[in-house]
């Protein structure tokens, strides 16, 4: 009668284990499936749409190299895709003593294009796309025929 008690007590133990690993394992799943900076299965836009983003760096590259010319004051400006063809820009008050904001325009020709008309309505390159950064390229021909570019990075805000 003993055994049959100590194996009825060691089977519980054994299921105990099982279904707390297993617990364990749908947890950790669940956990990676609500990861908020997770983009796969999105499209280019709905990576826009998915957060406010802060804009940190505007560089032009020119015969003098690349070139910084982001203000310090306005590396905390924001902007929130609000629909598929608004955006809210809001420039936060660190260089005004009020915040300024606008509603500005911005599209795609395909959800999933590699090009958005955004800033100076002009048509910027995807060339980086995660949930935690976008850097837009955009490619101009200077008066001299040279090809420069400027380039735009927006990460989470």
């Amino acid at each position: 009668m003993k055994s049959l008690i100590f194996g009825i007590d060691m089977m519980k133990n054994i299921v105990f284990a099982v279904a707390l690993a297993a617990t364990a394992f749908i947890a950790s799943c669940a956990d990676e499936n609500n990861n908020p900076d997770d983009i796969t299965g999105k499209t280019n836009q709905e990576v826009f749409m998915m957060r406010t983003w802060k804009s940190v760096s505007f560089t032009d590259s020119s015969s003098e190299g690349i070139i910084e010319t982001m203000n310090a004051c306005d590396k905390d400006d924001t902007y929130t895709f609000t629909s598929t063809s608004k955006c809210l820009w809001k420039a936060n008050g660190k260089c005004n003593t009020e915040p300024d904001q606008d509603e500005i325009s911005w599209s795609m020709t395909s959800p999933d294009a590699k090009y958005v008309k955004f800033l100076y309505d002009y048509d910027w390159y995807i060339e980086k796309m995660t949930g935690t950064d976008i850097v837009l390229r955009y490619y101009y021909q200077t008066h001299q025929g040279d090809i420069n570019t400027w380039k735009v990075t927006l990460v989470k805000n």
